[in-house]
């Protein structure tokens, strides 16, 4: 009985922690965001319970033909703002609360973060914020693509790579200009289906760093030569415009030797005639590969006064079955064929070394030790003013503030819980399809099975067994998994022909030896003494190691002598015989005297 009401109360408690664990996560993703927007300066998360729609509207400009909308995103637990159709400009904006500058005293950056997802990919188009900079007249319905901004923001991808773009408009004290200072070098979007987070951080010493996913993907010092484009300072000089290289500038170090000629015997023709090519039996001369068409009728309505003399078509002469016409050699590459000439070069006696362009003060230079906040406007408000190909980009979490923390706050408590979400989802979607595909297969062998029984193929269990271990072996997650693509046929074929793993298990090992075989065979190499023996044999040369028996040496002569005496009987005793063979082993051809000191050769005995 307790151990009954013992687990009536777990159940009890499971049930309940089902229930209240959502609830209590719920409310603690809904407190972190009540913190961000009481503590940003701009907090969206686009949710439906949020009257996103009482601070954002949309452009009004006949030019923006989309219109935004919420919803929620495969994998997330709330929504977010969506860009429903292709091909459309989209203009939305809302105004923050009062202007804010770019960046103030020391300590106070500005960071600006976003959570962008591409639910249907992505082909061409934008994801980027403008931060509007800040007017009376400034609304949100007033929205253009012209509308000034201060900074701009986010990826933006067509076609290639794409960029995330970090874009100051900064204006020239001295001529009230203004100007787009790109970053020189901007880094690279997460174009995956995953939902990614885009954090820009401004500090007021000039240094920025832009992250995705929470990681530094570019940081410096915007002062620092070559980090913007222009530079956010202009240069102190200016190359002047009124110094021009003269006519007679020769900046040319080297030139061709003009004294250099081409050798006579240089040959820089690439293909010459083929000498050894004739005419084939067959070549028609004296016939025209192509012939008027016989069957062609001038048309009925051709005027030759408006249309022209007219003529039939052109076919092929059906005579022409080798050739015809004038028969060309063809042509072959040319064997003395030795590159185009060039002439060498020398040394310019004209050269007058490289030429610069003169400096001189730029008109247009001011110092600043603060052009963030001098040079940059306030910002009034934050606009998606995007057009793009694709539909389903989402965006969600928009934060606007000074202050880092609570940038990293809404990274760790609202975008990475989601991410892991989509994460686990995809890699469970994996898991499931790999397990849906082992069933079906499993099906399949079952099924084939069956078949064989009823057509009276019957395979024994222990080859069906067999079978399956070795296909298992190139299951997704096996050992030799990678290999599976490579040999899908043979695998496909084993698995309606089990007993096809004794065939493949005999050439197996006999294929390995043919490898083995040819690897060591490809690799024996004759040394130089065999080859020079062996070119001796064929020419009857005498080679330095013919050298005749010592005075001393009685082992090779009653041989030869035994030898010679059989042969001259014409009977070669086994005795004879056996000593001639062991000359044999100790020297393969033996020299023997010749009338006038003469060396001649001997041939082994047969």
């Amino acid at each position: 009985m307790a151990r009954r009401h013992l687990a009536t109360a777990v159940l009890i408690a499971a049930a309940v922690l089902a229930v209240a664990l959502p609830r209590a996560l719920a409310n603690d993703v809904d407190g972190h965001k009540a913190k961000l927007r009481a503590s940003a300066l701009l907090f969206e998360d686009f949710d439906s319970g949020s009257d996103w729609t009482e601070r954002w509207k949309h452009s009004s400009a006949d030019k923006y033909t989309g219109r935004f909308t919420t919803a929620q995103a495969k994998d997330w637990k709330d929504k977010g703002l969506k860009m429903p159709d292709k091909s459309k400009h989209y203009g939305l904006a809302a105004l923050l609360a009062g202007p804010v500058e770019p960046v103030v005293g020391p300590g106070a950056p500005l960071v600006v973060q976003y959570e962008v997802k591409y639910s249907e990919g992505v082909t061409c188009g934008g994801a980027y914020l403008k931060l509007l900079s800040a007017d009376p007249d400034l609304s949100p319905e007033g929205l253009v693509d012209s509308t000034p901004y201060s900074l701009m923001f986010g990826p933006d991808k067509c076609g290639g790579p794409g960029k995330v773009h970090l874009i100051l408009r900064a204006r020239n004290p001295g001529n009230g200009t203004i100007t787009e200072r790109h970053l020189a070098s901007p880094p690279v979007p997460d174009a995956s289906d995953y939902t990614h987070v885009y954090t820009l951080k401004l500090s007021p010493d000039h240094k920025y760093e832009i992250s995705i996913d929470g990681e530094v993907k570019s940081s410096g010092d915007l002062l620092a030569e070559g980090v913007m484009a222009p530079p956010l300072l202009p240069p102190r000089e200016v190359p002047d415009p009124d110094h021009t290289k003269p006519d007679d500038w020769v900046d040319l170090a080297v030139i061709p030797d003009p004294d250099a000629t081409k050798p006579a015997d240089w040959d820089d023709r690439e293909k010459v005639e083929d000498e050894a090519a004739t005419k084939p039996r067959g070549w028609l001369d004296n016939e025209s590969p192509m012939i008027d068409d016989p069957a062609a009728v001038k048309p009925e309505e051709w005027d030759d006064d408006e249309d022209g003399v007219w003529t039939p078509n052109q076919i092929v002469n059906p005579k022409c079955k080798v050739g015809c016409g004038v028969w060309k050699r063809p042509l072959k590459p040319n064997p003395a064929y030795k590159g185009a000439w060039k002439p060498p070069v020398i040394d310019n006696p004209a050269y007058k070394g490289p030429w610069t362009q003169r400096r001189i003060p730029n008109p247009d230079y001011y110092e600043d030790s603060s052009p963030l906040t001098s040079s940059v406007a306030p910002i009034g408000g934050v606009a998606l003013e995007l057009w793009t190909v694709d539909s389903g980009y989402m965006f969600d979490n928009l934060l606007v503030t000074r202050d880092p923390q609570l940038a990293a706050l809404a990274l760790e408590k609202l975008w990475k819980p989601r991410h892991d979400d989509e994460v686990n989802a995809f890699e469970g979607q994996i898991k499931k399809n790999q397990e849906a595909e082992k069933e079906r297969k499993r099906k399949e062998r079952e099924e084939r099975k069956k078949n064989r029984k009823k057509s009276g193929r019957r395979g024994s269990e222990q080859l069906e067994a067999l079978a399956d271990g070795f296909l298992n072996l190139f299951e997704p997650g096996a050992a030799l998994a990678p290999l599976a693509p490579l040999l899908e046929p043979l695998l496909e074929w084993l698995r309606g022909n089990p007993e096809g793993i004794v065939l493949l298990i005999g050439v197996t090992p006999l294929l390995l030896l043919t490898l083995l075989m040819i690897v060591r065979t490809s690799g024996r190499k004759k040394s130089p003494k065999d080859l020079g023996a062996a070119a001796a044999k064929k020419t009857d040369a005498v080679q330095p190691d013919d050298e005749p028996p010592a005075e001393g040496d009685d082992s090779v002569a009653p041989a030869v002598a035994a030898a010679g005496e059989a042969e001259a009987q014409g009977v070669v005793s086994g005795q004879a015989a056996e000593a001639v063979d062991v000359a044999d082993e100790d020297d393969d051809e033996q020299d023997e005297p010749a009338a006038g000191g003469a060396r001649r050769r001997t041939r082994r005995a047969a």
